[in-house]
């Protein structure tokens, strides 16, 4: 399952926690009360074939099914067999092979059968279950709505984790697999797409039509597929295995733009996995309503949301998606895991190997931005609630346990084990690994045994810090060069607070210089040459300090060159070695680290060569952390080089970066400098980009100015309706950044009207949040109003709406929602939606006092920072009259600059600490 798909979604998913004054100066725990530690259950007999015949009524949004289960008995001896079985009204139970009617009652969620007799260990029996339901979640009835008249009429069914018993009866746990047949009766005029290979269509005389699809490799029953509907297939194939793209009609070049490269996927992946494509045909449809993605066998969901038209593909693409789902065919079905556990050895798989299917096709550049991406989601979700990557504790089924500890964290730590192990080796241990448990149920020891055997490696140190402990290594490194022993000195600690939860971490990284050359060259020099010098080091205590002979003072240093690990790092550096990584290190993390790290500086000639490098970087990323680092300094020479650096770039998302970091220039804190870069955005917004993302970005930004003028055109554009609502969300968001109580009717509106699109209804919800984050809305009845809207979008059908309603309760900080959130946790069936519930209420009864709290930290923080920028452009003023000056007047100038600097970072530091 790809949530993160969606990326909407999968902020929805994060912002809970996201805010100041729920981050807490150690991680919370990840479990909350009532949560209990969860193992697969027994099999009494296993589930060896399943065979499912539905006639689905649209009007009804119901179905009448006949499910045919054959089993073989594991226990000694059993009498009594078990079904999950959630809502199904069960009409009656048989043995097919004498056809006697067989008792049965259900308790909960569960259909118990009364066998005919006992049935011993190696025994077959096939039980016939006929029943009917209408189904809340599991399968998907989709039609118009008054917000979305467009919407077709369609079916799918989604079973991760444990959804599909609520319309089949099955045994709904990964721990054991079989194959299956679908007989799925539908109007004539649409097409099922199921597991395996289309055995038969046949007609019927009343206009419908039942579709037989046959699989043949076992597999879990969540990953059962049916999806029905009209759709426009298009044909492709890999080598001589169907690969097909079911499309609404209309569609079909944005399904080839899409799902056109999955051929060449699935190529890599047999090649680099070891085992070629194990199923029969590749399908992937796109149908409306649902949400992330879903690898069932053979056969894949992708949600509406990832298809984009052609002004999307300016700067928006779903191949790492397509490339995550391909994977969990070998990784997640093939070899399917035992428990929920371990669900990283699929979702860390799938996030990892996308990875380096984008470093195959767009080069390491991107996969670099991939990986940085993947640390930062990591380190936000470890903010919220810090637990191991195998873990088992949570409420009913596990959909809360995949977020970003199994995603991201488990993908960067595979990461981190291919830099451990060497490319080769890496590579050898994961297609030893897919052999070997090919067609069985795997648990985190079968990846440790089978890269321990392939490489000669003893792995055990490294999956129990990485896998079952928790955290990461947080490092504090520090540099030296003695010149008279040509000797450069790197300090390492490990500041993390070691527990029985984080370890200590041991681990190699590399330590990197750029060493000139020749005798006497400046780092200034144009086409100045130097030499890479790297050095693998072993870290294993708390502190620990290394001395690196070299034969020039190197020109920069890198800690962790590449970027292998997973970490937070503190490494001050002098200024000009941060200029020269930047204009020469050839890892893109190494470039913008040191954007980063030049933008806390400010100094003339940093901020010289940040401006400089806006313009003449090649890669998108390393120029969004630019924009970023420029814009941090809010000083009119930084807004300068942001708005010359808009007029050169053309490159999409190095634009949205720019646009996006021109709403740091905020009123009334700094008029002048806000109205300039509004009347910018104002452009952008009022006269459209060709990225829709550029666009929005522009409208958000223009809220967080909260210039004169902004409201209103922001408003004016409230109407414009756009692909998946990407320009509306922007507008929606800009609002609520604007901190104006005018703004709450118009998104309580919106979030509330049942006429207005379900998108545009959650980017309304999303809104009220940010509205809720600036602090500046005071409790009364703006607030009132906004609360009680989000109460009632907790009712609404479209659960991406219900996410971000939830999400913005949270951040209101009305304790008035806390018993509709406890309602909505009782009685929501999806354990994504009561895990936001849970979260949102156990934050609300914390009360507001925190967030009082934190909002006058902040607002002094803010005031210390801008008497700091003021501080230092008035030095800077000075520093340029100094400038021609060599006499001893200059020098002692420069002093008193230095030591006043020196102050203002302390005072900032106690302001923290309070």
């Amino acid at each position: 399952m790809h949530y993160c798909g969606n990326r909407e979604l999968a902020q929805l998913l994060a912002n809970l926690g996201c805010s100041a004054e729920f981050q807490a100066d150690s991680a919370p725990a990840f479990s909350l009360p009532g949560d209990q530690p969860r193992y697969a259950p027994d099999r009494p007999a296993d589930v060896r074939h399943v065979d499912i015949a539905v006639t689905l009524d649209f009007e009804h949004k119901s179905l009448h099914g006949i499910v045919t289960t054959d089993f073989t008995t594991l226990f000694e001896r059993i009498s009594e067999i078990t079904f999950d079985a959630g809502e199904l009204d069960i009409a009656s139970v048989s043995l097919v092979s004498s056809d006697a009617a067989l008792d049965f009652w259900t308790q909960g969620e569960k259909l118990h059968i009364r066998l005919d007799r006992e049935y011993t260990h190696g025994e077959d029996f096939t039980v016939r279950v006929n029943y009917s339901a209408t189904p809340r979640i599991g399968l998907t009835f989709v039609s118009s709505t008054d917000g979305d008249p467009d919407l077709p009429l369609q079916a799918w069914s989604q079973g991760e984790t444990e959804y599909h018993h609520f319309w089949f009866p099955c045994h709904d746990f990964p721990n054991d697999r079989a194959t299956t047949a679908l007989h799925a009766t539908v109007p004539g005029a649409f097409f099922v797409l199921s597991n395996g290979q289309l055995e038969e269509i046949k007609k019927h005389r009343n206009g419908t039509k039942t579709y037989h699809w046959r699989m043949d490799v076992a597999y879990p029953a969540y990953l059962v597929t049916l999806v029905a509907g009209e759709f426009i297939e298009i044909q492709d194939n890999w080598r001589d295995i169907p690969v097909n793209y079911y499309v609404r009609p209309g569609r079909e070049d944005d399904g080839l733009r899409m799902l056109g490269k999955t051929p060449r996927m699935i190529e890599y992946f047999s090649t680099h996995f070891g085992v070629d494509y194990p199923y029969v045909k590749y399908g992937q449809i796109v149908p409306e309503l649902f949400l992330g993605a879903m690898e069932n066998a053979s056969a894949t969901t992708h949600s509406y949301r990832l298809l984009g038209d052609q002004r999307a593909a300016l700067d928006f693409s779903s191949e790492d998606v397509v490339a995550h789902e391909l994977v969990h065919q070998w990784h997640g079905d093939l070899l399917a895991v035992r428990d929920w556990s371990h669900t990283w050895l699929k979702e860390g798989f799938a996030t990892y190997f996308e990875a380096t299917w984008t470093e195959e096709d767009l080069g390491v550049d991107e996969r670099q931005v991939m990986m940085r991406d993947y640390l930062h989601a990591y380190l936000g979700a470890d903010k919220q609630g810090r637990r191991p990557i195998v873990y088992n504790v949570y409420r009913k089924n596990a959909d809360e346990l995949f977020d970003r500890h199994v995603y991201q964290k488990a993908a960067h730590a595979l990461h981190t084990m291919r830099y451990v192990l060497g490319d080769e080796p890496f590579w050898r241990g994961i297609q030893l690994y897919t052999r070997r448990n090919a067609g069985r149920e795997v648990i985190t020891a079968d990846l440790e045994r089978a890269m321990e055997e392939a490489t000669g490696r003893s792995m055990a140190r490294f999956f129990e810090q990485w896998y079952y402990k928790s955290g990461h290594p947080e490092f504090k490194v520090s540099y030296s060069w003695d010149d008279e022993h040509k000797t450069a000195r790197v300090s390492i600690a490990q500041t993390q607070e070691i527990d029985d939860e984080t370890p200590l971490f041991v681990t190699p990284v590399d330590i990197a210089f750029l060493v000139p050359d020749a005798d006497g060259a400046q780092a200034s020099d144009h086409d100045v040459a130097f030499t890479m010098r790297t050095v693998r080091v072993t870290l294993e205590e708390e502190s620990q300090t290394f001395y690196f002979p070299l034969p020039r003072r190197p020109f920069s240093v890198r800690f962790d060159q590449g970027g292998w690990l997973l970490k937070t790092l503190d490494f001050e550096r002098p200024a000009d070695m941060l200029r020269f990584q930047l204009r020469h290190d050839p890892d893109v993390l190494g470039r913008i680290e040191a954007a980063e790290a030049l933008g806390k500086l400010a100094d003339r000639r940093s901020f010289t060569t940040l401006a400089q490098a806006l313009l003449d970087e090649p890669f998108w990323a390393v120029r969004g952390a630019i924009a970023g680092a420029l814009a941090s300094q809010k000083s009119e020479r930084a807004l300068d080089a942001l708005l010359r650096g808009l007029d050169h770039i053309a490159e999409p998302k190095a634009r949205r970066a720019i646009v996006e970091a021109l709403g740091a220039f905020r009123a009334p804190e700094q008029f002048d400098l806000a109205e300039r870069a509004a009347q910018t955005l104002t452009r952008i917004v009022t006269a459209g980009d060709p990225s829709y993302f550029v666009e929005a970005a522009a409208a958000t930004a223009l809220g967080r100015t909260r210039t004169a003028g902004a409201y209103e055109t922001l408003l004016a554009k409230v109407d414009t309706p756009s692909w998946r609502e990407t320009i509306r969300a922007g507008v929606f968001a800009g609002l609520g950044e604007l901190g104006d109580p005018r703004v709450v009717e118009v998104l309580a509106r919106w979030t509330t009207d049942r006429t207005k699109p379900m998108d545009a209804r959650a980017a309304a919800a999303a809104g009220l949040r940010e509205l809720a984050m600036t602090r500046r809305i005071d409790p009364g009845e703006a607030q009132t109003r906004a609360v009680e809207a989000l109460i009632a979008a907790l009712d609404d059908p479209w659960e991406m709406a219900v996410y971000a309603a939830a999400s913005a309760l949270a951040a209101w900080g009305d304790q008035r929602a806390i018993p509709a959130l406890e309602r909505m946790a009782a009685s929501a069936l999806d354990q994504r939606g009561v895990r936001i519930a849970r979260e949102a209420a156990r934050r609300l009864r914390k009360g507001r006092s925190a967030g009082e709290e934190s909002r006058k930290l902040r607002h002094g923080l803010e005031e210390v920072r801008d008497e700091n920028r003021k501080l230092r452009e008035r030095l800077e003023v000075l520093e340029s009259r100094l400038a021609p000056e060599t006499n001893g007047k200059g020098m002692a100038a420069t002093r008193a600059r230095r030591n006043v600097r020196a102050k203002v970072p302390a005072t900032s530091e106690a302001m923290a600490r309070q």
